[in-house]
């Protein structure tokens, strides 16, 4: 026996124990000790063993409000580059809409260095520029219109302007075509960043697909707690922003003198605000931050409304607005009874029922109110008040994004021991930060995450390091460490181009599956057997060394997906059906070859050796013909289609290696152990 069979007969073992080392966790995984080197295992997909089947669509209005916000910053920047004083807004009346209005020199309306806190006015026409000014400012119009119709060309269209505009005014919107191209590409990049954050949970080969305008998640195998956490990190869109707040607002004032309070619990004297309730403790109710400036000055003060969730009975369009029930559910009773009604919500239907009946408590346009979930026992334990809600009034332009922040990692704040999120800034987003601080010490600076507010505080001294931190609030220490976690994770993957709606969330269960499964084992049973008999009926003992071949080559494949935690489907069982007829296959051109050679009269060695060597070049064209197939629908295909092109490349390389290597191995054991007194061989 020469040294070189030696050698691959080791090698095939290894490669046999070390495979079947890699299976063992899937097969007997309770069993085994917690050193044992190989962990993952193969799971079962969705078809086989159940699991949740999630629609999901792409809130295409906050991705144009979004542009329409951006696109009204650049202008206010160019405003100030021009020299020209005015106004850039974006009604919220209108979804994309953006509005740039000039002033007169004299105009005593805002410019785009006003000082936040003071409020728009409530009808810009009465800042309306002087006849003189008018025509003056009307050529700088034409450059302003020429300007966004050259640097955001297709993206806008023009839209009659309202009468309160004034003469010097161009009002313009995101164009319905420019829409819809942000709609598709919102909902690649949605897809892919589902696709990134399921895969840092660990979830083992979901599906992640584009349908139409909706997006398709299925997650197999997962219970109660896992499901849970894995939908919640989807659902974030990790949209990071900055704002500032508004102090001494005297839109925030209104509303407080609104409510009103009384006695010592500061109960509303409105009784709107106490939300159709008897108990005080679900009332909505003022409260007041009070601060002065390190360096002195005039007191500074933040109004705001603070509520509790609650139960409540609510109109069945607002029970779907604040998602206690979804609109696809058909229900015939006008009123609902949510279990849990978030104090947030609570506040935003009140302040739109004070919109409803009088214009001054509607929100002004360029400023908006948003909402923090709190904890008194942690924050202020001498309440004792639970979670609660409170509101920001704040500036709706964004000062930074989540854009700027080139790392995100946990930590603990070293005075009050809570867990954190650190965030520094790349090199644009350190200066705009180190600016910004600089010019509004004394205020007050919202991080804002996915539409909530996760601190406040307010800015004592410039920041110059670029660095920035998220507390978590509200639950234990165990859960805000878990929050904080997950917000490191969605922070690293980057942030959703627009918020999630959920269409439907369904539980599928595995009966499909286990008949699939049952079906499969006897279809292999009844397949190796017909392998069997045909191969040792045509090739006698050369047949023999097919079946073991064919072991091995399913032996690497199931390795192969265990060592990758890959997921077994359907389409997957599909694929390793065909990879063991290529197999069979492969094998048959080899042993045709040979019998060719022993008609011609040479030696079984010989034989052999050319039969194998003249079998290569075309088991290899099949092969890489059918990986060429498989690769393009690896490419261009999704959810089943990509499973079966994954496992279908598998295939094409395992059949190779058995077919050329590891059914040689046989046959020169065999001709090894005859010592050369073969005159022939049964084949």
């Amino acid at each position: 026996m020469d040294r070189s069979l030696k050698w691959r007969t080791l090698g095939l073992l290894a490669i046999v124990l070390v495979c079947v080392g890699i299976l063992l966790p899937t097969v007997a995984d309770e069993s085994l000790p917690s050193y044992f080197p190989f962990e993952k295992k193969i799971s079962l997909g969705l078809d086989l063993q159940g699991g949740t089947h999630i629609v999901y669509s792409i809130d295409l209005d906050r991705a144009i409000e979004d542009r329409a916000t951006r696109i009204r910053q650049e202008l206010e920047t160019k405003l100030v580059e021009e020299k020209l004083r005015g106004t850039v807004k974006t009604p919220q009346s209108l979804i994309g809409a953006v509005t740039v209005i000039l002033e007169g020199m004299d105009a005593a309306a805002a410019t785009p260095g006003k000082e936040p806190g003071k409020d728009e006015p409530a009808n810009p026409a009465a800042a309306k520029p002087a006849a003189a000014d008018a025509g003056a400012l009307k050529p700088k119009l034409d450059e302003i219109k020429a300007y966004i119709k050259s640097t955001y060309p297709g993206q806008t269209e023009d839209r009659p302007c309202a009468p309160t505009d004034g003469p010097i005014s161009y009002c313009f919107i995101v164009s319905p075509k420019y829409a819809e191209d942000l709609k598709q590409s919102a909902l690649t990049n949605a897809v892919d960043r589902i696709r990134e954050r399921i895969d840092e949970k660990g979830v083992a080969e979901p599906t992640v697909i584009k349908k139409d305008d909706q997006i398709i998640v299925e997650l197999p195998g997962l219970d109660k707690e896992a499901r849970e956490a894995t939908l919640d990190i989807i659902r974030r869109s990790a949209k990071l922003e900055f704002k500032i707040v508004q102090n001494n607002s005297e839109f925030m004032s209104e509303v407080a003198r609104q409510v009103g309070f009384k006695g010592k619990d500061s109960d509303p004297t409105d009784e709107a605000a106490k939300m159709g309730s008897t108990e005080p403790k679900d009332w909505i109710r003022v409260g007041q931050d009070v601060w002065r400036k390190e360096s002195g000055g005039d007191f500074m003060r933040d109004n705001y409304l603070r509520a509790r969730d609650r139960a409540m009975d609510l109109p069945r369009e607002d029970a779907v607005k604040i998602g206690c029930i979804r609109k696809t559910e058909r229900l015939l009773e006008p009123t609902i009874h949510c279990a849990k009604v978030e104090g947030r919500r609570i506040i935003e239907m009140y302040l739109a029922s004070l919109a409803k009946k009088d214009p001054k408590f509607v929100v002004p346009d360029g400023f908006q109110v948003a909402y923090e979930k709190l904890d008194s026992r942690q924050d202020e334990p001498d309440k004792n008040e639970g979670v609660f809600w409170r509101s920001y009034y704040l500036d709706r332009t964004v000062k930074l994004t989540g854009q700027a922040i080139s790392s995100a990692n946990p930590g603990y704040d070293p005075q009050t021991n809570r867990p954190v999120v650190y965030l520094d800034f790349d090199r644009q987003g350190t200066a705009d930060f180190a600016k910004l601080t600089q010019e509004k010490v004394g205020w007050k600076f919202a991080t804002i995450l996915d539409d909530l507010v996760k601190s406040a505080p307010v800015i004592n001294v410039p920041i110059l390091q670029g660095r920035a931190s998220i507390t978590m609030g509200g639950g234990n220490a165990q859960e805000q460490e878990k929050e904080r976690d997950e917000l490191v994770n969605v922070l690293r993957t980057g942030s959703l181009p627009a918020p999630l709606q959920l269409e439907s969330a369904s539980e599928l269960g595995a009966t499909l599956g286990r008949d699939a499964i049952d079906k499969t084992k006897v279809s292999f049973v009844v397949g190796i057997i017909l392998v069997i008999l045909i191969m040792v009926g045509i090739y006698r003992w050369s047949g023999w060394i097919s079946v073991f071949a064919l072991v091995f080559h399913n032996l690497l494949t199931l390795a192969i997906m265990a060592l990758f935690g890959a997921t077994l489907t359907l389409p997957g069982i599909a694929a390793i059906v065909l990879s063991v007829g290529m197999c069979v296959d492969g094998n048959i051109l080899i042993y045709e070859r040979i019998r060719d050679e022993l008609r011609i009269g040479k030696s079984v060695r010989g034989a052999v050796d050319l039969g194998f060597s003249r079998a290569f070049s075309a088991i290899l064209d099949g092969q890489l013909t059918t990986a060429a197939g498989g690769w393009v629908l690896l490419q261009y295909g999704s959810g089943p289609i990509k499973g079966f092109a994954v496992m279908l490349l598998v295939g094409i390389f395992t059949t190779i290696t058995t077919n050329t290597w590891v059914t040689r191995i046989f046959f020169d054991w065999y001709i090894a152990k005859k010592k050369g007194q073969m005159a022939t061989i049964s084949i």
